[in-house]
């Protein structure tokens, strides 16, 4: 045998040989050891697809908010303005006099667009009218003689977008210095005590 075929032969030896084998490991034994790792790299697979989609999922709602938030402050600037026009329309005299003045029509047009504008937006008033008061509607600003937890006067309105709150109905309270009118049935009961 020459050198070369010799060492060739120890090549093939080594690379036929598996140094990380373990005679005493049963091939049995070795399968079961490949399919435990399949299945522990599988359960990662599957939480990491569950964290993907979780992220997927919080990060559309992040958007949804940040458009919201962006909604709601858009929206009570154009409240402001609302008010001011209501203010302005409120506070044009009363008489037909000005009626024809293209400058009190044209602040009407301007104010009906803007209402129009915040109707598209599903923006509506906040009942106030006979109501009693509603902390979730309604922001408590002082008290006026009147009846206990009843809407005296309205300071400024408020709004709601959907379902939601945009802002509170400013409204004075009754402080309780004036007794609920009776109803017919209290009344019959006191006359004939």
């Amino acid at each position: 045998m020459s050198h070369d075929s010799q060492s060739i032969d120890q090549i093939d030896e080594v690379l036929e040989s598996d140094p990380e084998a373990d005679p005493t490991v049963e091939p049995a034994d070795e399968l079961e050891a490949l399919r435990q790792e399949s299945a522990r790299n599988y359960a990662g697979w599957q939480r990491a697809q569950a964290d993907f989609e979780n992220l997927k999922r919080r990060s559309a709602q992040d958007v949804r908010d940040r458009v919201q938030q962006s909604q709601r402050a858009i929206l009570l600037d154009l409240l402001d303005l609302a008010d001011d026009f209501e203010r302005a329309n409120r506070e044009a005299p009363a008489d037909d006099s000005n009626a024809d003045d293209p400058w009190r029509q044209g602040v009407e047009l301007i104010s009906q667009k803007l209402n129009a504008l915040l109707l598209r937006q599903q923006v509506k008033q906040i009942e106030t009218l006979d109501q009693p008061f509603d902390p979730e509607f309604h922001e408590a600003v002082g008290h006026l003689p009147g009846q206990h937890n009843e809407i005296v006067a309205v300071l400024r309105t408020g709004y709601t977008v959907g379902s939601r709150i945009l802002r509170a109905t400013q409204v004075m309270v009754g402080d309780g210095s004036i007794e609920p009118p009776q109803s017919t049935d209290e009344a019959e009961d006191e006359a004939t005590e």
